[in-house]
Formats: structure tokens, sequence, C-alpha cells
């Protein structure tokens, strides 16, 4: 799955943990410089939840690699999908600084035969699909001790 560097997705049960990241408002800037400085990896996108904010990137140069990928770090237009060429760094996560996460990903191809949403679509489409939920609810009248008054809730 995984070499030691990298970060390995853990199963409990049917549902896998998220590491341990470091988000990009906390880095310093001499763990930025050195990021910036580091080489640049090509690979693919294994997994991208856009929901959850997280996925991995399969290493093209170590395919049994996965790399932690966190939303912060896309540094693109597009929501990744699975399938999408990309380039990345690598920067070690603190605090053990024994897992691998990839920052400043870029999308160099995006997968054949799947859509792709922009950020902006994405935002759009959550908003659309709350405004659905929502109109979809239903009021149900509350037996009151008092029959001159009438409660009115909203249910979900």
């Amino acid at each position: 799955m995984s070499q030691s560097s990298g970060s390995q997705l853990h199963h409990d049960a049917d549902h896998a943990t998220v590491p341990n990241f470091f988000p990009k408002r906390e880095r310093t800037l001499s763990q930025c410089e050195r990021v910036l400085q580091s080489p640049s990896y090509q690979g693919k996108i294994h997994e991208f939840c856009r929901e959850k904010g997280y996925g991995y990137v399969q290493p093209k140069d170590n395919q049994s690699e996965l790399i932690f990928v966190h939303v912060s770090d896309i540094d693109d237009d597009y929501v990744p999908t699975k399938g999408d060429i990309v380039t990345f760094k690598k920067m070690l996560m603190p605090p053990k600084n024994e897992k691998t996460m990839a920052v400043h990903i870029k999308l160099l191809r995006l997968a054949d035969g799947v859509k792709h949403e922009s950020w902006e679509e994405a935002v759009e489409h959550d908003l659309e699909h709350r405004r659905v939920s929502r109109s979809n609810s239903h009021t149900l009248p509350q037996e009151s001790t008092n029959d001159s008054e009438h409660i009115v809730t909203h249910i979900d």
C-alpha cells in the first residue's frame, strides 16, 4: 500500500481514517520556502472526496504509495477526480515527520470521460442542493394544551 514515508489509508471497519495533517495556514515561512525549493513530482489522483475535503495521489514513480491530499493544497480551479494527472510537491507532516502529504497540487490533464466541476460550480451545486432539501421539508402542527394556540414545527 504505502512506504513508511507516505500516508497510509487506514481502515476501521468500512471507514477510512484521515491522517493528521499540517494545514497550509499553520506552516511557517521557512517550511513554505523549503517546500517551494523541493522537487516536483507527477502522479494520478487515486481518490478525492470534495465533501470531506481530502483524498490521495498515487505518485508516478512509486505506484504502490498513496500520498494524502488536503483541499487547501490544491492550486487549481477544478475539483480533482480519480484519474486526473497532477504535479505536486511533498512535505513531511509534523509533529512526527513520518508521513508525507502532497502540497501545491496542480492539474496537468483531466481524466477522460469524467465530469469535472470548478470549485465555483461545486459550491453552487451544494447551495442548490440545500435549497431543494429545505423546500422538500414538511411542517406539522403540534398539539397544545390550550385549544386556542397552534404551534407549527419545521421538520427537515
